[in-house]
């Protein structure tokens, strides 16, 4: 058992290592060196679920007959709730708040995934891990709201960070989905064919933008493609397979506590790009893995 436990603990602070990069990639895709926008926020999201969709194509084939009348609805919800929306919903919030402030953002998954948890599938959570979701939050918070990392929010700031929350809603959603009604599929098969359902629209979108003809016309085009797809490949297609796999071995919480440990790594991200990093930065990184500790103690 603590073999397992220390296991799935590894693969958390690996995931949220790829997934805390993320939102740095989104940037190089986004901005240019000089600050000015290089590939419009559609064309980045729907790139990425394109890309991601493609390199996972022949694990999809592979696993086509769990796409049955059964899955396919959850497949599509995991799909387009799960992954297209939520890619939208960043690419656009960071063309309005900075990437580490997104990725802290993102912490607040593992609280949605327990209200929908609760209230849709009748999820039993025990008191240590209310705890730790509280304690989660407050160092979420600690990250997040500091002077010079978007505590003096504009409008537009506002508009973002909305965009964000919501895009965490519908993960909490999409996790439960996974755990509660795909949870007999393989986690390769959710991965591979809820984004393969995904990725042919996806793909049209994408190749009617701006991008393909910056790639060869603007200086950072090549970076910003490359950019794309890294995010695409490793942390989307590859880190998504892992996720499912932790979700249907352990739980829905506690697979989204992966969340708390995202804000850490994009502030890392963030600082070596320039932005502030304090003491009390690095004081709300040990506050956010206490609470994620706290999670997995109170689901074994």
């Amino acid at each position: 058992m603590r073999t397992s436990n220390a296991a799935m603990g590894l693969a958390l602070l690996i995931l949220g290592f790829i997934w805390g990069s993320s939102f740095i990639l989104m940037k190089i895709a986004l901005f240019a060196s000089d600050g000015t926008p290089l590939f419009p926020a559609l064309d980045v999201a729907m790139g990425r679920i394109a890309i991601a969709g493609l390199a996972l194509a022949p694990i999809a084939y592979r696993h086509r007959h769990h796409l049955s009348r059964a899955t396919w609805p959850w497949l599509v919800m995991v799909g387009g709730i799960g992954n297209l929306v939520p890619a939208y919903l960043f690419t656009t919030a960071q063309t309005l708040i900075p990437s580490s402030v997104a990725g802290m953002l993102n912490a607040l998954t593992p609280m949605f995934t327990f209200l929908v948890g609760v209230a849709l599938f009748g999820t039993r959570v025990k008191g240590l891990q209310v705890a730790g979701l509280i304690v989660g939050l407050l160092g979420a918070a600690v990250l997040a709201f500091q002077p010079g990392m978007g505590a003096e929010m504009d409008g537009s700031m506002v508009y973002g960070a909305g965009r964000v929350v919501l895009a965490t809603a519908c993960y909490g959603l999409s996790v439960n989905v996974i755990r509660n009604k795909l949870g007999h599929v393989p986690p390769a098969a959710v991965a591979s064919l809820s984004l393969g359902l995904m990725s042919m629209p996806a793909l049209a979108v994408a190749l009617t933008g701006q991008s393909m003809g910056l790639v060869g016309s603007h200086p950072d085009g090549l970076k910003g493609l490359a950019a794309m797809v890294v995010l695409a490949v490793v942390g989307t297609g590859i880190a998504l397979i892992a996720f499912n796999r932790i979700i249907q071995r352990t739980n829905a919480l506690f697979a989204s506590t992966v969340t708390y440990i995202i804000p850490v790594f994009a502030t890392m991200w963030g600082w070596l790009d320039n932005e502030p990093l304090t003491l009390l930065h690095l004081v709300g990184g040990v506050v956010v893995l206490s609470g994620v500790w706290l999670v997995s103690r109170g689901g074994k």
